[in-house]
């Protein structure tokens, strides 16, 4: 019997249509056995309605557009399997690399997250979070442990989503994996980067634009508020200000002065939480254990998409704005990361 049968494939989508399509089918002969989820992020180019009419075997969940962390929480919650994958629309995985994270899953029960090295459509090694995280400019010939890994293929297993949580709402794009790696580590878990290699388009769902530079300035902040140390992060927030302050008087173009006018003001006000883009409202509520007092895979068809999801019943408070309530939260994890990710302190993020 095949180990991928015990596998959900959960693939935030928006706006990607002709990515996701290819992605589909690269799953559909990678893992035909496998459970798959798409959330589609109210995307206006006919995602939904594709998938529902060329793979009919596939779940479609249609939410509001509140980022990459709220699209994949909500899949995890439908999921119904043992081995969970987080893949981007745009990223083609292979069979090789699928089967090989499942047995590392299998086999060290303190393995919280594994992904294969990503490489772009040209062949090349693709960087992630930044060119001065050293994995970037290792071989990988045999699954190596590192800070973290991008959540653009991601897999983990049911209890250890159970044990540390989903991602933090409070990320809308960028930064999300980087703060929930950081968890796994504190919770006790390591993280491992296999050989197996698959191609990763990047961008799929997004275009560079003022608001997503704002946004991932702003979420690196949020995660060093979250796991310190201060004086870092008061540097970090000081670099920014400046950046923020003397760009916003010479950029040439109105809409990124508008944006650096941004982070000047929220990096002056240290308000980590103001995202250009509308955030869930569930903040890091969902940053909590997953399917309470539940010891095996859940039967999705308990729920719908429509319907409230057992987190959600079980926490009234989950809509929340995570502007009314930051500090009391937010101070409750800071915590000192483990030594692998002070290797990795400048690094940032991509999707």
């Amino acid at each position: 019997m095949s180990e991928l049968r015990s596998l959900s494939i959960v693939v935030p989508s928006y706006n990607a249509r002709a990515l996701l399509r290819r992605a589909l089918r690269t799953v559909g002969i990678a893992a035909p056995e496998a459970e798959v989820i798409v959330v589609d992020g109210a995307s206006h180019d006919g995602s939904a309605d594709m998938v529902r009419a060329e793979f009919p075997h596939v779940r479609v969940i249609e939410q509001p557009n509140h980022g990459f962390a709220h699209a994949t929480n909500r899949g995890l919650e439908a999921a119904s399997r043992s081995y969970l994958l987080l893949l981007n629309s745009d990223l083609f995985v292979t069979r090789a690399a699928l089967e090989t994270m499942v047995a590392r899953l299998g086999t060290d029960p303190k393995l919280g997250a594994v992904a294969p090295v990503l490489l772009n459509e040209d062949g090349t090694r693709q960087h992630v979070f930044g060119t001065v995280y050293w994995p970037n400019w290792v071989s990988i010939r045999r699954p190596t442990r590192v800070p973290m890994v991008s959540g653009a293929c991601l897999m983990t297993r049911r209890d250890v989503v159970r044990s540390v949580g989903g991602l933090d709402e409070n990320f809308f794009l960028y930064n999300e994996e980087w703060d929930w790696c950081a968890r796994l580590w504190r919770a006790g878990f390591h993280v491992e980067l296999i050989p197996d290699e698959v191609v990763h388009v990047g961008g799929g769902s997004t275009h560079r634009s003022p608001e997503l530079l704002l946004e991932a300035q702003r979420g690196f902040l949020y995660f060093w508020h979250k796991h310190g140390p201060k004086p870092l992060l008061e540097a970090f927030r000081l670099a920014m200000l400046f950046e923020g302050w003397s760009k916003s008087r010479i950029d040439p173009r109105p809409q990124h002065r508008a944006m650096w006018k941004q982070l000047e003001s929220l990096t002056r006000r240290a308000a980590y939480l103001e995202s250009p883009f509308p955030l869930s409202g569930r903040g890091d509520t969902v940053a909590q254990a997953f399917w309470p007092a539940m010891g095996g895979a859940r039967d999705e068809t308990r729920e719908s998409p429509s319907t409230p999801t057992t987190m959600e019943r079980a926490r009234p408070d989950f809509a929340e704005s995570p502007l009314q309530r930051p500090a009391r939260r937010v101070e409750r994890d800071r915590a000192s990361v483990v030594v692998p990710f002070r290797r990795a302190k400048m690094a940032g993020a991509a999707r």
